[in-house]
């Protein structure tokens, strides 16, 4: 994954002048230096500005990685810092409150080393995407301005397709306003093809919030937004295939989900070659070993064939069997193909 994405950083002309000799060695070196995930790795930023400015906290905390060198630089750095701002007081106050989150988190059970890493099973197969080209133009990310993201899909000029658990505020028990919710097309470390926000929102009539985890609640996981102007993007059409014809496509290597999953949420990431395992909930639930996280909600599960990507299902959660396994959980496209023609 992170040689993926160092490669990713190149400029279309550099990666175009390596032949794949090179790009495999760049390849391998990137993956050596790879850093290693942090045990916790906590980010957040006040919803309220202090002074006009806006303020954003990280929390690591792990086996100290650093050498003897770096450490006494970041010393020298520390003490430089507080010596031109006066502001040890704060700072002694920020990292006592940061503590003070971290071990009522873990009491609490919310902190988990592996947290990142639910819906991923195995290796890591995600890999990053240019979103300079289409489809990845029509997938977008779903920003709210009360925080947090989801993802979105393009399947008509103005109409975007994600899930319904992406518009709701689970803090204050009530549905986001449609004009806090943006659609940002193409998105990729803060450039865009186009964007839009929200004017309404057609939400599915059956999901219901207070049984958002049921599993037979998550096939009722989808929702509509209208877009306030249609976008200049060609939308991603949806399938009209049998599930016998879906399962068979993705087993010939077919099988996609593309998303802005949490761990990377500035870059577009698929898992290509995936497979459709089986429905659930009297097939109201496709299940698919497609590598998804946090994120990747409202996310298009899609086909690759001849005539072009087609949408099968969304990306709504990580179920867990009884036998221990899990698997990614997709709304299948019947679910709302006759809310979006009626649209």
């Amino acid at each position: 994954m992170w040689s993926d994405l160092f490669l990713a950083r190149l400029t279309p002309e550099t990666r175009s002048s390596l032949s794949p000799a090179q790009l495999d060695d760049i390849k391998r070196v990137a993956a050596a230096i790879a850093p290693s995930r942090h045990g916790v790795d906590w980010r957040f930023s006040l919803p309220a500005t202090l002074g006009g400015k806006r303020f954003y906290g990280v929390l690591l905390a792990g086996t100290d990685r650093r050498g003897p060198r770096r450490q006494a630089q970041d010393r020298m750095m520390r003490r430089q810092h507080r010596r031109r701002s006066g502001r040890s007081g704060i700072q002694a106050v920020a990292v006592g409150f940061a503590l003070v989150a971290l071990m009522l988190m873990m009491l609490a059970g919310i902190v988990h080393a592996d947290e990142a890493k639910v819906g991923i099973e195995g290796d890591d197969n995600r890999t990053a995407i240019e979103t300079e080209e289409w489809p990845w133009t029509a997938l977008g990310r779903i920003n709210r301005e009360i925080g947090g993201h989801c993802t979105g899909a393009l399947i008509a000029p103005d109409l975007v397709l994600t899930a319904a658990h992406c518009l709701y505020n689970f803090k204050d028990n009530r549905w986001t306003i449609p004009v806090e919710v943006h659609f940002v097309a193409g998105y990729h470390r803060g450039e865009y093809s186009e964007h839009a926000k929200a004017t309404a929102f057609t939400i599915s009539p059956k999901w219901v919030p207070s049984r958002a985890k049921n599993e037979s609640n998550i096939g009722n996981d989808w929702a509509l937004m209208e877009l306030d102007h249609s976008l200049d993007i060609e939308p991603v059409e949806l399938s009209s295939r049998s599930f016998k014809e879906m399962k068979e496509a993705a087993a010939a290597g077919e099988l996609t989900i593309a998303g802005y999953n949490g761990d990377y949420a500035e870059i577009l990431t698929e898992d290509s070659g995936c497979q459709l395992v089986s429905k659930a909930e009297k097939g109201r639930l496709l299940l698919h070993d497609c590598d998804a996280t946090y994120g990747s909600s409202g996310a298009p599960l899609l086909l690759e064939t001849e005539d072009g990507p087609e949408i099968i299902g969304l990306q709504s959660a990580v179920v867990e069997l009884e036998d221990g396994r899990s698997f990614g959980a997709a709304v299948p496209v019947g679910a709302f193909r006759k809310a979006i023609e009626d649209h």
